[in-house]
């Protein structure tokens, strides 16, 4: 992939943009053996994507569970930059070999250009671990900074600057207690908030930060098991809280909720939601002033298998311009075949599993998201299994679509040196336009950089251009934009 601008910086968030082109044919291989990070006879119940050690390659941290046969020690997988990983955890002391880990999730919250590692534990206090030189220290226990009172069971943590104070925050879903917002002083500490209204009690098992309305701040979507969704509008800037409006938008959701991914689908402008539940999934399409319409069954999207997903992610994986959905499924540990839906371009999915060549043995897959961990623009896919010495273990599959249909574009926000705080850059909206139409400002595909537990990336081809590539970072009304980008180019842009 040639690269445009090269930046000496910190861990990166990673946008892969693009054009709409038909793309046939795109196929993915099994490289798990190959590169090491099968993490055989384990319960995996999650994953995080990021580049520890700065070296400009993706790592892996994957959280394990515990069995009466098993104490289950997490993994660190270095990526070693030759296709291959080598687990460090336990050199690292990140290995956590006498918990139940849930999730994992990479943020710089001390903004000094590395990203630190928080893992949520399901039966004890939960971990952050503060990197200094690609080396880590336990501090949320030893400094008392997280979750203290051990209230409830930790199901998912994520990191969020839901204040736009260009600090990262922490927020954590749980089991048989409200959800837990930490917000980040600047100091090195965290405060417990109590008085914005986003304290869900009702068992959640996974959430995502996301613009929904396009306004610059972080709205926040719930999704709880065996009850309602939760959907909490941001109104700090008016002088507000959050507001919820599940209901109101008709997202709330009345299956089993396992987990939900947002991007946006159909190229409007306006992030969209897929739901995965137990029973029927729900694909809602944001149609803008605060109407969402849910299009699962249009889309044939709605039912797979035996009802049973567990975790969604979307990726443009063939680089035809329409974002493709992979759903992990097997949840409640029952064996069952994952499917990748791509995109006909018209609004519909097809089942391309067999299409891309994944192998599509039954197994209870847990997690499942994608991470360019090659290096070539291309987004490749991980999957957890969570049935410990009775599955196959983990897999990686890498993806063969050419680099040439992808843009790849990072971006990065200002650090303290500057005057600002938010190094990773979310929060910030891009956007690829056509560059032979560059007064129209015609928009090509959009996406948000979101907190989540891997870099935050989106895949969209880019067959030919050129494009003028966009970007809006929160608080700042100033737009750069980089022009005449085409398809196998990498460019960073930083924030004015």
């Amino acid at each position: 992939m040639k690269r445009i601008a090269i930046h000496t910086a910190s861990w990166m968030t990673a946008l892969l943009f693009g054009g709409a082109s038909p793309a046939a044919g795109q196929t993915f291989t099994d490289v798990t053996d190959a590169t090491g990070v099968r993490n055989p006879g384990l319960f995996s119940t999650n994953f995080a994507w990021g580049d520890y050690d700065l070296d400009g390659n993706l790592d892996l941290y994957v959280t394990n569970w515990g069995t009466a046969q098993i104490v289950p020690p997490n993994k660190l997988y270095r990526n070693n930059g030759d296709s291959s990983f080598t687990d460090v955890a336990d050199a690292l002391g990140v290995d956590l070999k006498e918990g139940n880990s849930t999730s994992a999730a990479w943020g710089d919250f001390d903004n000094d250009g590395d990203v630190d590692l928080y893992v949520s534990d399901f039966s004890d206090q939960d971990f952050l671990y503060e990197n200094v030189d690609a080396t880590f220290s336990e501090i949320g226990r030893s400094r008392a900074l997280v979750n203290l009172d051990k209230r409830g069971n930790e199901v998912t943590a994520g990191w969020a600057d839901y204040d736009n104070d260009g600090d990262l925050d922490i927020y954590v879903g749980k089991y048989y207690h409200d959800n837990e917002l930490a917000n980040n002083d600047g100091e090195g500490g965290f405060d417990l908030v109590l008085d914005l209204g986003l304290g869900d009690r009702r068992d959640t098992n996974a959430f995502n930060w996301v613009d929904y309305d396009n306004d610059g701040d972080l709205d926040l979507y719930v999704v709880n098991r065996e009850q309602e969704n939760g959907f909490y509008r941001n109104e700090l800037s008016d002088g507000g809280q959050f507001s919820e409006i599940a209901c109101a938008l008709t997202v709330a959701n009345t299956e089993i909720g396992q987990n939900a991914t947002w991007g946006d689908y159909d190229n409007d402008g306006d992030m969209d939601v897929f739901v995965a539940n137990i029973g029927a999934n729900s694909l809602y399409r944001n149609d803008g002033d605060d109407t969402f319409v849910d299009v699962a069954a249009a889309a044939a999207v709605r039912e797979v298998g035996s009802w049973l997903a567990a975790m969604a992610a979307w990726s443009d994986y063939d680089g035809d311009g329409n974002l493709d959905l992979y759903l992990a499924t097997g949840a409640d540990r029952q064996f069952q075949q994952d499917v990748l839906f791509a995109s006909n371009g018209d609004g519909t999915f097809r089942n391309a599993t067999a299409e891309a060549a994944i192998a599509n043995t039954a197994t209870p897959h847990m997690a499942a998201g994608f991470g360019d961990f090659d290096g070539d623009g291309a987004p490749d896919l991980y999957r957890t299994n969570g049935f410990g010495s009775f599955g196959p273990g983990n897999t990686l599959l890498r993806n063969d679509t050419p680099d040439s249909l992808f843009i790849v574009v990072r971006v990065r926000g200002k650090g303290p040196a500057a005057g600002g705080n938010n190094l990773l850059g979310l929060g910030a909206q891009g956007r690829l336009v056509d560059a032979n139409q560059p007064d129209t400002l015609a928009l090509v595909p959009y996406r948000q950089i979101l907190p989540g537990s891997g870099p935050a990336e989106a895949v969209f081809g880019a067959p030919g251009g050129p494009y003028n590539v966009q970007v809006i970072f929160p608080g700042n009304l100033t737009a750069p934009i980089q022009g005449s980008v085409s398809g196998g180019d990498e460019i960073t842009i930083d924030e004015p």
